[in-house]
């Protein structure tokens, strides 16, 4: 075994192959593979349906003369039970009854949580289960969550049955496998949830190879930080960034959503920056010269303010200037989409902040958004985290940009790298325009750090999430959408550098 790996855990629900790539990352990295599976069939066989009557003192007494050990690598690697290989004999239907019934009994539990930590002890393994990120190895170097949505799996289990010669329902598989799902994630022992430092990767829309590559590549990343003395994983710091807003004060040119200038302005002054708002075309390439950046949102264009982008952003690419575009509502309109285009094309924005659907247009130029928001079925969350990270990168790589989505989990991505934010308030849905006031953040942010605009993003995005969680705390019984609204910009302007380190909430994904 190799003893430089330590740990590799792989979580997930059941039917997303966690077993299968288990096997191919321990082949791959020449380290061994552990079948927890096999060691809860081995104790409820050896030990028999009757310790379940039994006290834990006894259950333990019954269970000290079993130790198991490994032997061998990836595909080859074999459990032993006191010095015997585990065989064939615990796959029947009845032992996987009877060690289904034996996981229910706490101490079971327990003595297979120590079993398995004396194995990650002794060297190198490759470990898969629902809570082996969480509960049995949470210091774990390489955690990774599976998913994979509910009929996907039942689709992966139906082709299974196939191959054995049996068949089943689709739609009973997948009732099955969503009813197993609801036990699991709300067991009152180790429920099923990714470990707080997993990387989570929905296999929905990945083969078997292209999971295996990611989890690998991963694994390297790690590797090589950790040779250079770091952490590939490791969360920029972003109070500098706030330090940078607070001594330059950057002058920020809004060409905006006339719904929401004033909130616009407000902020962006909370912030630290200062804010200019001019959209005639016939001043607008004079503004944007004495501006550290320039804010273009398409929320209430017309053929005027689409000139006046125009305009602005050419001399701010020719000065160098950071340029923030909102693509609010892309994809509903003909004025909205060319003028879309024609920014991409020739200002060539560094950072573009959009919901879920609006940059699903940008990327794919499909989507189907719902006004400015963004469609249900585009919403971002645990299960198609990875998907949409891939879709912001391939949007960064091509626009040489940092790409955002906005959403219940914020995505920042650059064409190398992607965090998600889980900072925020479910009450930021609920007020007008807190989407365009997190570009007037990022325009300051940007506008102050121009050299990282990347950080600059990341910091803007916490920032906003943190500011909106404390204002939520501000709420009584009795306030609502204004007095949140005025708590938030309240939020942002008490912020602090040291606070947005505290509290930031951010992992890296890609």
């Amino acid at each position: 075994m190799d003893s430089k790996i330590g740990v590799v855990t792989l979580d997930g629900p059941a039917g997303v192959g966690k077993t299968t790539l288990a096997k191919q990352v321990a082949e791959a990295l020449h380290i061994a593979y552990l079948d927890t599976g096999a060691m809860f069939r081995t104790l409820a066989l050896r030990l028999g349906d009757g310790i379940k009557d039994l006290p834990e003192e006894e259950i333990r007494n019954r269970a000290s003369d079993i130790v198991f050990s490994l032997k061998g690598t990836g595909s080859e690697s074999q459990l032993l039970c006191s010095g015997v290989p585990v065989g064939q004999e615990i796959r029947t239907e009845e032992v996987g009854a009877l060690a289904s019934r034996v996981a229910l009994i706490p101490v079971v539990r327990q003595i297979l949580k120590e079993a398995q930590r004396k194995l990650g002890a002794t060297g190198s393994i490759v470990v898969e289960g629902r809570d082996m990120g969480t509960v049995v190895f949470p210091q774990a170097q390489y955690k990774f969550f599976l998913d994979a949505t509910p009929r996907v799996r039942a689709l992966r289990r139906l082709n299974q049955l196939k191959g054995m010669g049996q068949t089943a329902s689709l739609s009973e598989l997948e009732k099955q496998i969503r009813e197993r799902d609801e036990r699991d994630r709300n067991r009152p022992v180790a429920p099923l949830r990714p470990a707080d430092d997993a990387l989570c990767i929905d296999t929905s829309s990945l083969t078997i190879e292209d999971t295996k590559k990611c989890i690998l590549g991963c694994i390297k990343d790690k590797q090589k930080a950790q040779k250079k003395g770091g952490s590939a994983d490791a969360v920029p710091l972003l109070g500098p960034c706030w330090d940078a807003v607070q001594e330059k004060h950057p002058l920020v040119h809004f060409i905006t959503n006339s719904v929401i200038i004033n909130d616009c302005a407000n902020i962006t002054l909370a912030a630290g920056g200062s804010p200019i708002m001019a959209d005639a075309p016939e001043e607008a390439g004079q503004v944007t010269a004495i501006c550290n950046a320039l804010v273009l949102n398409i929320g209430t264009v017309c053929q005027r303010t689409s000139l006046s982008m125009q305009i602005a952003g050419a001399q701010a690419r020719k000065l160098g200037h950071m340029v923030v575009l909102d693509p609010v509502g892309a994809g509903i309109s003909d004025i909205r989409n060319n003028t879309l285009q024609m920014i991409l094309r020739d200002v060539q924005p560094k950072i573009i902040k959009g919901n879920s659907s609006e940059i699903r247009y940008l990327a794919e130029g499909v989507g189907a958004a719902k006004g400015v928001d963004a469609q249900d079925s585009d919403m971002t969350d645990e299960d198609n985290l990875l998907a949409h990270a891939r879709m912001a990168q391939a949007l960064a790589k091509r626009q040489d940009a940092v790409v955002i989505i906005t959403g219940a989990i914020d995505i920042v991505a650059s064409a190398d790298e992607a965090y998600a934010v889980s900072n925020g308030s479910p009450w930021m849905g609920r007020i007008s325009g807190a989407g365009c006031m997190c570009a007037a953040v990022l325009g300051a942010y940007a506008g102050a750090s121009p050299e990282e605009p990347f950080t600059a993003a990341l910091a803007a995005m916490a920032a906003m999430g943190v500011a909106g969680e404390k204002a939520e705390a501000r709420l009584d019984d009795e306030a609502g959408a204004g007095t949140y609204h005025m708590y938030l910009i309240d939020a942002v302007s008490r912020l602090d550098g040291e606070t947005l380190d505290r509290e930031k909430r951010i992992r890296k994904i890609l």
